[in-house]
């Protein structure tokens, strides 16, 4: 049984959506000022676009919302056993520098509806979108910056991601650091390989 499937109804967030509803908040600061304040300029400034599932019982209820925008893994500067593996994930024909994705952006599940399984839905219909016959773009990968906490990449791993890097520092010096730099990373790269749902 899918609650977000049968008992809430899909939107595009708009202004006027979010004026005909209560505040969203998942307990997350900057994603509740996001969702409230950015995420319909963002899709006007076409960066971004941002969905959400209103209740069917209460559609002035927020069950969860997403931000989703074009992204690519770059394949050519990946250290090489990672390049390798990410290449023989797909064809030969032609070798591409970039395979095609998708980007999660930002993902919140309101405080009323926290663990209860709405985070992994959501995610869930955001791949089956993607695998859809309908979607009118090659998308290969589900993407997603992940935030550098247990918890958070845990839930991604238990959703079929994985890091596109073995260790913080290789993934440290893709994204720009210098080796003699200390290792940072607020966010972890992961992604989803959506031929993963021929098996399913």
């Amino acid at each position: 049984m899918s609650f977000l499937l049968e008992q809430c109804q899909f939107f595009e967030l708009t202004d006027n959506l979010l004026d005909n509803c209560q505040p969203f908040t998942c307990g997350n600061d900057d994603l509740d000022d996001f969702f409230r304040n950015d995420a319909t300029r963002y899709a006007y400034f076409l960066m971004g676009k941002s969905y959400c599932f209103r209740l069917m019982s209460d559609n002035t209820k927020i069950v969860c919302a997403f931000t989703l925008s074009n992204d690519s893994i770059r394949i050519y500067d990946l250290p090489r056993s990672r390049r390798d593996y990410m290449k023989s994930l797909t064809h030969h024909e032609k070798p591409l520098k970039r395979y095609p994705g998708v980007l999660i952006g930002r993902l919140g599940v309101g405080k009323g509806f926290i663990q209860q399984g709405i985070g992994s839905e959501t995610l869930d219909f955001i791949k089956g979108w993607f695998y859809s016959s309908t979607n009118k773009t090659g998308c290969r990968f589900i993407i997603v910056d992940a935030v550098n906490d247990p918890l958070v990449l845990s839930f991604y791993k238990k959703n079929g991601f994985l890091p596109l890097f073995s260790t913080e520092e290789q993934e440290f010096i893709y994204t720009g650091g210098k080796r003699d730099q200390p290792i940072s990373l607020s966010t972890r790269l992961m992604y989803y390989d959506l031929l993963q749902m021929r098996s399913h």
